[in-house]
Parts: C-alpha cells; sequence; structure tokens
C-alpha cells in the first residue's frame, strides 16, 4: 500500500499495483516492479527434485553418523553436504519407475578404504544379538595406521522410519585387530529390516575408514 505523506501535494512511498514510490534525497520515484515468471519445472528439474528428495531422508535420518563418519572427509564443506553430493552422484539407480538407493554404494562414512575383505553375520534370535565377523587387509593397516580404531556398527531401517529403532549401534567398541563385533538388537513389535553398515574410527574420532555395506537382515 502506497502512503502519501503531507496532503494531496506531499510525496507518496511504498507499493500501488505494479509500481513502488521510492523516496531519495533527489526526489520522488516510480519503478515498476518486476514480473514475476511461474514457468513450469522442466522434466530435468523434477528429475533432480525427486533424486535430491530420495537421498536427502536417508542423509537426515542418519546425520548423526554422517556428521562422524564425514568429519575429515568433508572439509571445508559440512559433513551434510558432502554426503549428499556423494551419494546423489554414487548411489543411485535408475528404474522403470524412478529411483532407488543402491546401499552396496551408499556411504555413511569417507574416510581411508576399508579394510575389511572378508565377513560374515550371524543373527541370534534367542539373543537378539547380532555378531559381525571379519578379516582385513593388514597392508591397508598398517599404510593408513588405523590398528587401533574402534569398528562402529550401524543398523539402518530404510524403509520405515517409524519403528521404534530406526537407527542401532554397538555399545562397546572392539578394535579392528580384534576380527569381530556385537550388538544387542532391541525387541520390537513387528519386523524390521535393517541395513547394515561397518566403518573403523580413530578413537578421538580424528579419522576414520570408508563405510562397508554389510547387507540386511529382518528382526
Amino acid at each position: 500500500m502506497a502512503i502519501i505523506k503531507n496532503g494531496v501535494n506531499g510525496t507518496v512511498s511504498g507499493k500501488a499495483g505494479s509500481v513502488v514510490f521510492v523516496l531519495t534525497k533527489t526526489g520522488n520515484y516510480v519503478r515498476s516492479l518486476p514480473r514475476v515468471k511461474k514457468r513450469k519445472p522442466s522434466a530435468g528439474q523434477l528429475l533432480f527434485r525427486t533424486r535430491f528428495k530420495m537421498v536427502r531422508s536417508h542423509i537426515i535420518m542418519l546425520n548423526p553418523i554422517i556428521k562422524l563418519g564425514y568429519k575429515t572427509y568433508s572439509a571445508p564443506k559440512r559433513p551434510y553436504d558432502a554426503a549428499m553430493s556423494y551419494n546423489l552422484k554414487e548411489a543411485l539407480i535408475r528404474q522403470d519407475d524412478g529411483f532407488a538407493i543402491d546401499w552396496q554404494k551408499f556411504m555413511i562414512a569417507k574416510g581411508s578404504p576399508n579394510p575389511i575383505n572378508s565377513y560374515s553375520m550371524d543373527f541370534d534370535q534367542e539373543s537378539q544379538v547380532l555378531e559381525v565377523t571379519w578379516e582385513y587387509d593388514t597392508y591397508l593397516e598398517n599404510k593408513n595406521k588405523i590398528q587401533n580404531y574402534n569398528s562402529f556398527l550401524v543398523l539402518y531401517s530404510a524403509t520405515d522410519d517409524r519403528v521404534e529403532y530406526p537407527i542401532l549401534t554397538n555399545d562397546s567398541k572392539s578394535k579392528l585387530s580384534s576380527g569381530k563385533q556385537n550388538i544387542k538388537i532391541r525387541e520390537h513389535k513387528k519386523e524390521v529390516t535393517y541395513e547394515v553398515f561397518i566403518f573403523f574410527v580413530e578413537s578421538y574420532g580424528e579419522g576414520n575408514t570408508d563405510s562397508l555395506h554389510l547387507g540386511s537382515i529382518k528382526v
């Protein structure tokens, strides 16, 4: 709304219709408002929005893990931005009806190469304990000086974030050299599928390895 000051012969300021009145030291001016062009998004823009939304939903859920796993890799970017950029580029599969996440390529941590070269997962239904055992490349262990890195096991319910425990991590941390890590899985009211990841992190959080997707389990 435009305002007239000092009567009909005074100055005018504000907006009226498609113009705006501007008062400066040199006088009173009228400017046209810029036209807002409402164009429909292109097919490429819609495609990018779909991909972005899909990856973003998982990164937001995993953000506490991402902050640790991308801490050194992301600088000077934020861990969130680095994780979004990497997974948008590497972890999507094109399908007939859209996109899907390729969990084998999805990375919740980036750092030095993950040294695991073979592994197994054993879930005990009675005790509700998942045990992961592994063998690893000693050359990478020595090269990257990760002998004393702690294991970080992450279970993520990717298909249903409304479950009681969408993310689980191990309380006790085993060393890389121990070759095994257990995690107690809390009881659920319904069956849940977890994507399982592991990476190794320095005790003080100043360094870590890439994450490795170990597969999925139903509990």
